[in-house]
């Protein structure tokens, strides 16, 4: 029985599973990191279990060179293991296995099971970066310093703090996940993703409280009572989103 563990990233699983696919193959079952006690490396073939461990570093670009796997097969097989769905990692093994065969046409084989739930998943994670892209609010807590704060359902992150590195390019920020304890930091230069407590929460600083005062009035001045739809509203900000919004829904 092949059980493949991996690091958690999505280049640690690309790693653990290009020799399988290369060889037309699939493993028994594919194990995060940490996700229970380690196994232990087997002496030999002819031992029940063995598990691979591949830690992050030394990045072979070699492993992402698979004949027949295109850069929208990659693109999506990506945006699904950000969904964090159970049983993912042979979900993408499976995809990517049939990229294999199909040299190269798998996205027109919508039909396909395993074409249907990966795209389903990237859709998801997709659409979710995109809802954030304009719900996202900043805060200052510091002299060009800004922070955020999200609790999304996918690991929206590293495709979301991308598209505010080129929005503000010019200002330090920070984008908290609070679920998994993880935030993004630009410093103007470049940025990373580190871990943060989700109690780790700054305070405001009183020039912030006053210009979301003046924000909450502007939201509240614009507002048409007579139209207010509050079923319309929830559809696209739903309730789980409002505690991060400097503006309150529904008023």
């Amino acid at each position: 029985m092949n059980i493949l563990r991996y690091d958690g990233s999505f280049y640690g699983l690309i790693s653990v599973l290009a020799p399988y696919l290369k060889r037309q193959q699939l493993p028994d079952g594919i194990e995060r990191d940490n996700s229970r006690q380690p196994l232990l490396f087997a002496a030999d073939e002819d031992q029940s279990e063995k598990a691979v461990t591949v830690q992050q570093g030394n990045y072979d670009p070699e492993v992402f060179r698979l004949s027949g796997v295109s850069r929208e097969t990659w693109q999506n097989a990506w945006h699904a293991f950000l969904s964090e769905a159970p049983g993912i990692e042979l979900a993408i093994a499976r995809y990517l296995l049939l990229a294999l065969e199909k040299r190269g046409v798998v996205e027109s084989h919508m039909t396909d099971e395993r074409v249907q739930r990966i795209h389903r998943l990237a859709h998801k994670v997709v659409f979710e970066r995109h809802r954030f892209m304009g719900l996202l609010r900043f805060r200052a807590i510091g002299v060009n310093l800004y922070y955020a704060s999200i609790n999304s359902d996918n690991f929206i992150l590293p495709i979301l703090a991308p598209f505010f590195v080129e929005r503000f390019a010019d200002q330090q920020w920070i984008i908290h996940d609070r679920k998994r304890e993880l935030a993004a930091i630009y410093d103007m230069r470049a940025w990373t993703i580190i871990e943060r407590a989700a109690a780790d929460l700054p305070a405001a600083s009183p020039e912030e409280d006053a210009t979301q005062g003046l924000w909450q009035c502007f939201f509240d001045s614009i507002a048409v009572r007579e139209r207010l739809n509050l079923a319309l509203q929830q559809k696209f900000i739903p309730k789980k989103y409002w505690q991060d919004l400097v503006e309150t829904p529904g008023r």
